[in-house]
């Protein structure tokens, strides 16, 4: 087995440090003199946005896109190309979370492309390089969007949940500052850090993985293992390590892919309107138990080496932070649909073990009826 995957993409910089946002402004004027900031009303009532607009270098003029909430939408995604296309900036920064992230990712990748963003979601049709350079600034951790190629759309008109990917959608600066963690409430904490872990996970069981992938799927998995409790509980100092360890995550997945959980996701998440992350925490217990014979010793070797004990830690994390499972008792009224995506996903094709139309049925029947 080749240590490496085919194909190695990293963020040509990364800056891992309190205050590191404050790095933005002079770091993206090497880029150009004009930009485009996405950010979510979240960082703008916080005051970052103003702190970071007041402290800009001369000569650098920067233009704000406001995200208006929820999952990123292919829609959305071509609003704001158009604004990209209007004002013609040099460089495109996002500060905020997988959502905001996934939304200008896709925005500045496909600022140059003929089509929309639908018709690259659903035809496979070979996305043109992106020139634009692209800046990550999470204020979660996370989908691990600031270290991936991948920008998760949904289509609400086609009810569909489906990624963008392209070499050149990786970021070529990306700002790890723990103080954006800063006010982020228990709910957001969990969904995000789970999916996170979730992604560590995955990529770690995943049939693609390398070695190297291997590597920093287990480093993300002990970080965030040690990280999670104490953030959700209120331990500032644990927004680093939960940074480090989705920034890692999300390495390793851009290379390796995930699994069932994710090929689950998607179709839930887009037909029900759920988060990301909350979705992918729910369905993380079953798939455990789906795949445990093909991944023990995976198991094994993380319990041996670190003490760390997945399917008891996911239990833990779930009986203390009481996600809502807003699945339980709703109709699947189009289930052979879900089936459907769920066995054409990427992330179900990298699954540890093989996956059948039963098999998703019964790991839907856990989710709506327990």
């Amino acid at each position: 087995m080749s240590l490496l995957p085919p194909a190695l993409l990293l963020p040509q910089q990364t800056l891992s440090r309190p205050g590191a946002r404050h790095e933005l402004p002079r770091l993206a004027a090497g880029f150009g003199p004009c930009g485009l900031l996405a950010c979510g009303a979240s960082f703008e009532r916080s005051g970052g946005l103003a702190e970071l607009l007041g402290g800009l270098p001369g000569g650098l003029t920067v233009q704000v896109w406001r995200h208006g909430g929820g999952e990123p939408t292919v829609t959305a995604v071509d609003q704001m190309r158009a604004e990209i296309r209007r004002l013609r900036p040099d460089w495109v920064a996002a500060v905020g979370g997988g959502s905001v992230l996934d939304l200008a990712k896709a925005a500045a990748g496909l600022a140059e492309a003929p089509e929309t963003a639908a018709y690259y979601q659903t035809h496979n049709a070979a996305i043109p390089p992106a020139t634009l350079p692209f800046i990550a600034a999470p204020t979660t951790a996370g989908t691990g969007s600031e270290a991936t190629v991948v920008a998760v759309l949904t289509d609400p008109a086609r009810i569909l949940k489906q990624s963008l990917r392209h070499p050149s959608f990786m970021p070529r600066l990306v700002l790890l500052d723990p103080d954006l963690l800063a006010g982020c409430p228990p709910a957001t904490v969990a969904a995000a850090g789970l999916d996170a872990f979730v992604q560590a996970f995955e990529s770690y069981t995943s049939r693609f993985a390398t070695p190297l992938t291997r590597s920093l799927s287990e480093l993300a998995l002990t970080r965030i293992a040690a990280a999670l409790g104490p953030l959700f509980r209120g331990d500032a100092a644990a927004a680093s390590d939960m940074l480090e360890g989705s920034y890692l995550a999300g390495l390793a997945l851009s290379h390796a892919r995930l699994g069932v959980v994710h090929g689950l996701a998607h179709p839930l998440g887009a037909r029900f309107g759920v988060a990301h992350g909350l979705a992918c925490a729910l369905c993380l217990p079953a798939a455990l138990a789906f795949n445990r014979e093909h991944i023990r010793a995976d198991l094994d070797a993380l319990r041996a080496r670190h003490g760390l004990d997945v399917e008891d830690a996911v239990a833990g994390w779930l009986a203390e932070m009481r996600p809502v499972n807003p699945f339980r008792g709703q109709p699947l009224s189009d289930r052979t649909a879900i089936v459907a995506e769920t066995l054409a996903s990427g992330s179900t094709g990298a699954n540890p073990r093989p996956v059948s139309a039963d098999d998703v049925n019964r790991l839907l029947d856990a989710l709506f009826t327990e």
